[in-house]
């Protein structure tokens, strides 16, 4: 977690100035017949913008909570805080976040160097993978959190979901490879997004 910290904190700058604002070509693994939702709940004047979803839960199933950053053809990039309430009916409070003109770069860096490293590119089924050295650990765990991840832009999409992934990441664990790309991803998009 600190060789990311230094990395995003060191390098980023000095990168995010040869970087172009341009959103990078990535390989969706879905499509769907719409244009992403996101991009009329937040009211994008861009179809084509970059949505970048973080959540974590504890509960299965429940995220009370996502973060979102989005990035616009135009070269800004937005962020995007959604609160689902418990009440099925009721509808989710969207906070927008600002975020000022002078991390646009960092943020476009680190969406640039993920793209070109192919950190996008994720086997689901691996991340789901535990093996047979994590069938103790499956009565032994009661908690934990369940990391989801989505980009979507247009009407591609792809989305990612494991389990505690940080405890399997371990050379002896299957897909453990995996688990450090959605790892290294998720929290260095949080890193970007902190308030």
């Amino acid at each position: 977690m600190r060789k990311l910290l230094y990395y995003l904190f060191i390098l980023l700058p000095i990168l995010a100035f040869s970087q172009a604002s341009e959103i990078p070509e990535i390989d969706f693994k879905s499509n769907s017949e719409e244009v992403n939702r996101y991009t009329e709940l937040f009211g994008l004047n861009d179809a084509d913008a970059l949505v970048v979803r973080l959540a974590y839960s504890i509960l299965p199933h429940i995220e009370p909570e996502s973060d979102y950053i989005v990035y616009l053809n135009n070269g800004k990039v937005r962020r995007y805080r959604i609160k689902e309430s418990a009440q099925p009916m009721a509808s989710p409070k969207i906070k927008r976040i600002r975020v000022k003109k002078k991390k646009y770069s960092a943020y476009w860096a680190f969406l640039n160097l993920c793209a070109s490293e192919g950190k996008f590119s994720i086997n689901q089924s691996q991340l789901a993978t535990l093996g047979e050295k994590a069938n103790s650990w499956k009565n032994a765990i009661s908690g934990g959190q369940t990391y989801t991840f989505g980009v979507y832009q247009g009407e591609n999409y792809t989305e990612y979901k494991s389990f505690l992934p940080s405890m399997f990441t371990d050379e002896e664990y299957p897909g453990f490879e995996d688990k450090r790309k959605l790892i290294y991803v998720m929290e260095g998009f949080k890193t970007l997004a902190k308030d």
